[in-house]
């Protein structure tokens, strides 16, 4: 059963922005955070950049030289033959190895308060890859408020770390300072949640076993100062034969509704040759308020699924990826996502319908 949604629209297509550079192309803006500040809304949105293509015969390869002062941008140009690109997303070099055919950093968004119109966007240096462990982009980023710091989750990429989960912190959304990584590799989709629970941080987040022992889960952890965690128990991982039998991950940081806390969730279900990817679709979960490591209801049926024709095609299709929520004063939700891995979508809906999606009384 799909929840009846009250508005959705796309605030952002790539050819909405500029480049950073006449050497590249924006591929995608999408899987942007999002929180209110002051009267606005604010999104961090992940901004992908392809270089120029090269021969028929040649990949070139973007990343962020960090050795020399100054992050630079730089192109490596590496022979095509044996190398996987069926998977837009990432290619398997023919030595094994994965790179990424496009360099992601994010930027601020400003949204009118509604959510429905984009006020401005603007480039901040913070918001650039500049460590040696962000060589290959920064992204996905979600926002926590907690307290009066807004904490700021996001995706590293490098060929010497892998993919590993990374903090920041802001007070103003016009400088951020970097904490480090929180998680290291594979581990992505890390929400904090948005209190202190026993005087201590809460996160979920999602390792991969490369041995392939476990399936990508959705695991709890605790930590004293948001960046050392352990207490690691797992929340809940795919259902076989499911919308979400492949793998799961956290959408936004959960929001507090009477019965609990409320999580979304992104689902992925088995690839088949004409959807090679997998459909990734919405589902939600309600978490015990006195246990954050325990789920009271979950989603049977996907509550979001691909529909519109920007969710169905585009550099990624059939995606529909939620990354940030802010309720509204009238008892609904904002979900701002991404579609297809390309643009940024908002979808307006009734947390009342989200609970009764999950059979959960409101009383």
């Amino acid at each position: 059963m799909t929840v009846p949604v009250l508005d959705h629209r796309v605030l952002l297509r790539p050819g909405d922005l500029e480049p950073l550079g006449a050497d590249r192309t924006i591929v995608g803006v999408f899987n942007p955070a999002a929180t209110r500040f002051n009267d606005e809304i604010i999104l961090l949105a992940r901004v992908d950049e392809s270089p120029m293509p090269g021969g028929s015969d040649t990949l070139v390869l973007p990343r962020i030289d960090c050795d020399n002062g100054e992050p630079s941008w730089v192109i490596d140009t590496l022979p095509r033959e044996g190398t996987d690109t069926s998977d837009p997303r990432e290619f398997r070099l023919a030595d094994g190895s994965m790179r990424l055919p496009h360099l992601a950093h994010l930027r601020v968004v400003r949204v009118s308060p509604d959510g429905t119109m984009v006020l401005s966007v603007s480039v901040v240096p913070d918001l650039l890859p500049s460590e040696l462990w962000e060589e290959l982009g920064i992204e996905d980023p979600r926002i926590t408020l907690i307290g009066d710091t807004y904490y700021v989750t996001y995706v590293a990429i490098s060929r010497h770390m892998g993919i590993v989960t990374a903090l920041m912190t802001t007070h103003d959304f016009e400088s951020f300072t970097r904490h480090g990584i929180i998680f290291v590799t594979e581990n992505k989709d890390v929400v904090m949640l948005p209190d202190t629970l026993d005087d201590g941080f809460t996160a979920y987040h999602r390792p991969v076993s490369c041995s392939g022992v476990s399936p990508p889960s959705i695991i709890s952890s605790r930590s004293s100062d948001g960046v050392h965690w352990g207490q690691h128990r797992l929340l809940f991982g795919p259902r076989p034969g499911t919308w979400d039998c492949v793998k799961v991950g956290a959408g936004p940081p959960p929001i507090r509704v009477p019965e609990g806390w409320l999580l979304l969730y992104h689902g992925v279900d088995k690839p088949i040759s004409t959807d090679p990817v997998g459909t990734y679709r919405v589902g939600a979960v309600l978490i015990d308020a006195d246990d954050p490591g325990h789920v009271l209801a979950r989603s049977q049926e996907p509550m979001i699924e691909p529909r519109h024709p920007h969710e169905r095609t585009g550099f990624v299709a059939n995606v529909v990826f939620p990354t940030g929520l802010v309720p509204t004063d009238s008892g609904d939700m904002l979900v701002f996502g991404g579609a297809a891995d390309e643009v940024t979508t908002m979808t307006r809906l009734s947390v009342q319908s989200v609970l009764d999606h999950l059979k959960v009384s409101a009383t």
